[in-house]
């Protein structure tokens, strides 16, 4: 089959061997083993260049064929190459094998675009986040509570990774919740309107915590190349709260 591909990792396998992490235009996550070329000619395929890829094979494992860069290569630096490698894991761990996802293909495209650009990395990230979220059937939803109500602007709501939106009072919940928002930030988010601080600090500590119960607190080791930001705002009850400025 022939396919084009992003490789998204590489590891030694045996011998003149390394297995390939591809994400793909036309079968999404695939994994396959590609046997280097002579010594003299050895090139371990990069990160960020788009490949055509031809593979055969019927099990998980594929057998790559022939593996050629369709662009000359690019390399992203700093910050840039930490919200990529970033995004790999991400794929890495989120994509099943061997399911088309053309839109999600299309997500990482303009993300790679975008961080050559030099545009700001945060809002990047928090709107691929949200789209591979979508794309993957376990979006937000910040438009409505957990039982189909509208959101209100100036209502303050309680929001739990298994139910959602909530009303909030001034009770104290019986299950603590991951954070408190206002219903205009709530609305806001749901807009994407990544340059409004107060979105943007909501987009990180809302997909952080939606990320760890994801992957069932399986560690996100990139995480580390990123700068440390930790939640330096207001809380109500020990969790952050979230008010339009």
């Amino acid at each position: 089959m022939r396919v084009s591909a992003y490789v998204i990792h590489t590891r030694p396998f045996q011998d003149s061997k390394i297995l390939l992490d591809m994400f793909t235009l036309e079968q999404g996550l695939v994994r396959g083993v590609w046997r280097l070329p002579k010594k003299e000619a050895r090139v371990i395929p990069g990160p960020f260049l788009c490949y055509e890829v031809v593979f055969a094979g019927r099990s998980e494992l594929k057998t790559v064929k022939s593996l050629e860069s369709i662009k000359s290569a690019s390399a992203l630096e700093g910050l840039s190459l930490y919200a990529a490698f970033y995004v790999h894991e991400l794929l890495e761990k989120l994509l099943p094998t061997n399911l088309p996802l053309p839109d999600v293909f299309a997500l990482y495209q303009w993300l790679i675009e975008s961080l050559h650009s030099g545009a700001p990395i945060a809002p990047l990230l928090r709107r691929f986040e949200v789209g591979l979220f979508s794309e993957l059937g376990v979006g937000i939803n910040m438009v409505s509570t957990g039982r189909g109500e509208a959101i209100t602007p100036h209502q303050l709501y309680q929001f739990h990774y298994k139910f959602g939106l909530r009303p909030y009072y001034g009770e104290i919940p019986k299950l603590t919740p991951m954070l408190f928002v206002e219903g205009q930030v709530a609305l806001n988010y749901h807009a994407g309107q990544w340059l409004d601080k107060q979105v943007l600090s909501l987009a990180k500590e809302l997909h952080r915590n939606w990320l760890d119960a994801l992957l069932n607190g399986k560690p996100i080791v990139s995480r580390r190349l990123l700068p440390k930001q930790p939640f330096q705002g207001e809380r109500l009850l020990g969790v952050p709260i979230f008010r339009a400025l």
